[in-house]
């Protein structure tokens, strides 16, 4: 499974430099809202997980890794990891990310610690929607066949979703929407962040299966 993910992160060498130019996309979304900041790169490195994929299929690498003692569900496991560990990069990065640009922002949000652990659990049941939304559809028709429905799909959507918070919360009356929201997830931090972090866990653990079922059966 390590050998798994090493290979993939090889593979994807041509794309690696680009991915230091995520937290500077989300900076630029975080001069609206900050909060929006952590969910953004979180999203952002999950979807650069998507490229190998997308190289995979042009070097014709699934062959190669079927002709090596591992198991087809290890290369299922082995990416989720790896996509997951990205999207808690992603997290990570956008944590100091936000406190930088707070300040500078056109709206500034100043709360509780227990804040982050709210914005966390959204990002992380963003990875895991999204997760399930892409990833097994890619394992089952691969990254040309299946990229309209498990890429580009998903990517309109959580553009949407974005437009649309940006829309509502910019409506007369909405002006302090993001920070009634977060007070409201704040004075129930178990039952909000406890209840994204598990459909979180829930999501992720579909996606996984229906990705590996759908992997064995898929011919090359």
């Amino acid at each position: 499974m390590i050998r798994q993910i090493e290979m993939d992160w090889r593979a994807m060498k041509c794309y690696q430099v680009r991915i230091f130019l995520l937290p500077v996309f989300a900076a630029a979304i975080g001069m609206y809202n900050p909060l929006l900041v952590i969910p953004t790169s979180a999203v952002m490195f999950l979807f650069f997980s998507i490229n190998v994929f997308a190289v995979e299929e042009k070097g014709d690498l699934n062959r190669l890794y079927l002709t090596l003692p591992i198991p087809r569900s290890s290369i299922v496991m082995g990416r989720f990891i790896f996509s997951t560990a990205m999207g808690l990069a992603g997290i990570l990065t956008g944590i100091p990310v936000m406190l930088l640009i707070t300040p500078y922002a056109a709206s500034q949000y100043y709360g509780p610690t227990a804040w982050y652990f709210s914005i966390v659990a959204v990002s992380l049941l963003l990875i895991a929607f999204l997760n399930l939304a892409m990833f097994p559809i890619l394992f089952k028709l691969g990254y040309s066949k299946g990229k309209f429905w498990g890429f580009i799909l998903p990517l309109v959507f959580i553009s949407l979703l974005y437009g649309g918070y940006a829309v509502v919360s910019n409506l007369p009356g909405n002006e302090l929407l993001s920070f009634n929201l977060m007070e409201y997830a704040y004075k129930n931090l178990l039952a909000v962040s406890g209840g994204f972090i598990l459909l979180s866990a829930v999501l992720l653990f579909t996606s996984y299966k229906i990705s590996k079922k759908s992997y064995s059966s898929r011919d090359f």
